[in-house]
This record gives structure tokens, sequence and C-alpha cells, in this order.
């Protein structure tokens, strides 16, 4: 018997935040011990690669997402020759896209001394062993859409969690026995592909009699007409977002130097994680509500949907990101020394386009299981240009350094990017007035900004006092700044319906 979709959203939900969370406990091991036996050079450089193969993945236009939506109603509805049909087409997209990346791939090896330098040997050699790694990912990985599609993502955490895993061990013992650089490449490529061939195996396992028993025909018309809109969509918001997210550390490759990307990333590291632990809480319900849209056309439920969903992506920003503005410096200086700190007028930067982005999470959300990419293709291009042109501006004439990148994106994030996606899911999707999603938006923005600053001062003025250790510093300031939130939290939400909601649930779980 089908479990209710509660069920399996917080069997989502759940299986995703503890696996990412994992992952990123991996991660910092992996990259401590990384730093202390490589060097910041090496690290730069691996950074700076993996951003040159982010942006070549723009050659998989976004097909995944694509796909995925187009499995939510003929799963819904048990119709598995459709399902079959789509799978099929699947694979033979991701070959042929397979060898395209492979293509442009190679292209490219003739420039990396200009983005490199000539400092760091055998960067073709690193090069070529991370491409090889993004295009096998491309052969097995259309199977994890199936599960994705009929809300089994738990599964595919798992096993990304245990390709992770091993990888990672492996990893540290190659780096202490043979400080090796190509051998810790090597390692990744090798788990990468075995983590597809697991998916590959339990999908052929659990949905061999749905696929098999079943007629082949062509994918419909009308399928194969709304996949191609899709697609031209995801494609055009993969550039923006490669665009504003994976250009930075070319950027200060070329106009800063390659130590900086190191001890940016550092810093990008940790905001990555925790933006990867709230992406994945948030995204855990996209098959969900695209199974709910599927099946319903009451905008008046999936508009309450929305907010139930932008309530809890607000209620995790809002203390994450104190967390953050207080904790990260002192973090980094114990982590790794004084000398991979960036001022903190940086560190301010780095926490508002975090929650810029953050917040963006509950349209992203809805766009993807609305299928809604291609409605709002325009905006991706007009965030690239914009964010390109100045970045450039920032860098070349007012000679601002990272301060001036990272303004470009705040700016590009706020004034084109949320406002386009607001538009684009109430007016598409959930068919109401944008003005309500403004309403809350700003008064939402207000909230963390009083926060943060409420936060921010107290401690200050804390640590300007105490005279204690580093770590002793760090855990005054987490238990000031959870104190503070939780305070500001509560008196903000005291008298809002979702907050009140949640409450009562919660009540009546704990009796």
């Amino acid at each position: 018997m089908r479990k209710s979709h509660l069920h399996y959203a917080i069997l989502n939900m759940g299986a995703s935040g503890a696996t990412t969370v994992l992952k990123i406990i991996l991660g910092f091991v992996s990259r401590t011990i990384f730093i202390q036996i490589l060097g910041s050079q090496l690290l730069g450089l691996n950074g700076l690669l993996t951003s040159v193969l982010t942006t070549l993945s723009l050659a998989e236009m976004g097909i995944g997402n694509a796909i995925i939506y187009s499995l939510y109603r003929p799963v819904a509805q048990k119709k598995w020759s459709v399902v079959r049909a789509i799978m099929e087409l699947y694979r033979k997209i991701y070959r042929i896209l397979a060898v395209l990346i492979l293509l442009i791939g190679l292209a490219i090896i003739p420039f990396l001394p200009i983005l490199t330098g000539s400092s760091i040997h055998n960067v073709t050699l690193y090069y070529s062993i991370l491409l090889f790694n993004s295009v096998i990912s491309y052969l097995l990985t259309y199977n994890r859409s199936l599960m994705i599609a009929n809300e089994r993502n738990y599964i595919v955490s798992l096993v990304d969690l245990g390709s992770v895993l091993f990888t990672t061990i492996l990893q540290i013992i190659t780096l202490f026995i043979f400080k090796n650089y190509s051998l810790y490449l090597i390692i990744q490529v090798l788990f990468t592909f075995c983590g597809n061939i697991v998916l590959t195996c339990l999908v052929r396992k659990g949905y061999r009699n749905q696929l098999q028993n079943t007629v082949k025909i062509k994918v419909p018309a009308d399928i194969v007409s709304k996949l191609k809109k899709n697609v031209i969509g995801t494609f055009a918001n993969k550039v923006g977002d490669v665009a504003v997210n994976g250009t930075v550390n070319v950027l200060i490759a070329m106009f800063i130097n390659l130590s900086t990307v190191g001890i940016y990333s550092n810093y990008q590291l940790i905001i990555s994680a925790l933006q990867s632990i709230l992406f994945n809480i948030s995204n855990a319900l996209t098959s969900t509500i695209g199974s709910i849209a599927a099946s319903t056309e009451s905008s008046n439920k999936s508009s309450g949907l929305f907010f139930k969903h932008q309530f809890m992506n607000y209620s995790l920003t809002f203390f994450s990101s104190a967390l953050l503005l207080v904790c990260l410096p002192q973090f980094i200086k114990l982590w790794i020394g004084n000398h991979y700190l960036l001022s903190m007028q940086i560190t301010i930067m780095m926490v508002i386009i975090f929650i810029v982005n953050t917040l963006r999470y509950t349209c992203l959300v809805f766009i993807d299981a609305y299928g809604l990419a291609y409605e709002q293709k325009i905006k991706p291009f007009l965030e690239a240009v914009i964010n390109l042109l100045l970045s450039i501006i920032f860098l070349k004439f007012f000679k601002l350094g990272i301060f001036g990148i990272l303004l470009s994106s705040i700016l590009t994030g706020l004034l084109i990017a949320t406002t386009y996606e607001a538009y684009v899911v109430f007016h598409y999707g959930l068919q109401k007035k944008v003005f309500l999603f403004y309403k809350k938006y700003i008064r939402i923005v207000l909230e963390i900004t009083f926060n943060l600053v409420a936060v921010y001062s107290l401690t200050s003025v804390v640590n300007g006092k105490l005279l204690i250790s580093n770590f002793n510093i760090l855990i005054v300031n987490t238990l000031i700044t959870l104190s503070v939130s939780i305070i500001t939290y509560i008196l903000f939400n005291i008298k809002n319906s979702q907050f009140v909601q949640l409450r009562q649930n919660m009540l009546e779980r704990f009796k």
C-alpha cells in the first residue's frame, strides 16, 4: 500500500538533511587534511578546476529536472508504458551529452595555462581526471530520476552518502601514504561510477515488473512539447546560476590571485555546506509538491502550501544566517588559523548572499514542481549579463576586489532573480497576485536583518570584554546568538498563523 505524501515528505527531508550533514562533516575532515598535506595552492587549483567544470555542465541543459517533472503525472497515474518511454529517451539524450561534454572539455585544455598560470605542474592531468569524472556521471545517473519522481529521494540520499563515505576514507588514506593529488582525484572518479551502478541496480530491481511488462510506445506529443520548453527554460536558468555563482573563483583567480581563491573557498565551503543542508531539506519536498500539483487544480491549496514552505525556509534562514555572521570567522580561526581569515566586511557580504539565495529556495522548489522553467527563460540571461558587467566594473574601475564581485551577486540576486522567480510562481503556477509574496518577503528580510544587527552588536561588546581562548569565545558567541535569535524569533512570530500551527503540531506530537 502506498503511504501518504506527508510520510514520504518527512522521510525525504529527514534522510536528505541527515545525509547532507554527514557528508559535510566528512568534507571538512578531508579538506583539513588536504590543506595540511598538499597546501593552499593546490586547494585553490581544485576550486578553480571545479568551477570550470561546473560551467561546462551547462551542456546538460537542465534535462534532468525537466525529465523529473515529466515523470510526476505518469508515475502518479501508474502509466508505466509512458514512464518507460520517457526513461529510454532520457538515457539516449544523456549518452549524447556525455560525448558532447568530453569533446568540449578537451577543447578547453589549451586555455588552462591562462587561468592557472605556470606555477603548478600537471594541471592538464588533474583537469583530465576531473573531466572524466564529469563525463561518466552522465552515463547512468538518469536512473535516479525515477526514484525522485516516485518520492523515493531518501534512497538516492543514502546511496550518495555511502559513495561519499568510501571516497573520503580512501582519499584520506591516500593523502597520508602517497601525498598525491592525482590518486586523490582517481578515487573520486571510481566511487562516482560505483554510486551510479548501485542506483541503477536498485531501479532495475524495484521497477523491473512495471517497466518490462508494458507495451513499448513513443513519448506522447504533449509531454515532448512540455519537455522541450522545460529544457530550454532550465538551461537558461543554469546559465544564470553558473554566471553568478560558478564564475566567482575564476574572476578571483584572473583579477586577484590563486591563493585568494583558496582562502575564499574555505569560507565558501562552510557556507555552501550550510546552504546544501537547507536546500536539500527544501528540495526534498519537490516531488511531493509535484505529485500534489499533478493531482489537484486548487490554487488556494497550492498557495497555502507555498506559504508553509516559505515559513519553514524563513525559519531555517533566520537562525543559520545569525550563526554564520557571528561564528564563521571564529570557526575559520580555530580550524585552519588566522592567516586564512578574510575581512569582516567580506564576511558580511557573503552572509547577505547566503540570505538572498536561501530565501529563493521556496520559489525554486515550486518552479521545478510545477514545470515553470520555460516561463522564466529570460531571467537567467539578464542575471548573467548584468552580474558579469557589474563584476568587471567593480573590479576594473572601482578596484573593489572580492567585495565588488560579491556586491554584484547581491544586486542581481535581489533585483532580478528573486523578483522574476516570484512573478513566475504566482502568475503562472499559483495564479495569485505577486503582491502576496512581497508582503511577506519584505517582512521576512526586515526580521532577519534586525536579528543580525542584534546578535552582532551584543557579541562584539561581549567579545571585547572577555579574555578567554578562541574556542571558548566560539562557544559563548554560539550561545548568545541562539538565545537572542530564539527570543526575537518568538517575538516576531508569536501571532503568526504558520508559527501557531507549527507549535500546535509539535505539542500534539510531543503528547
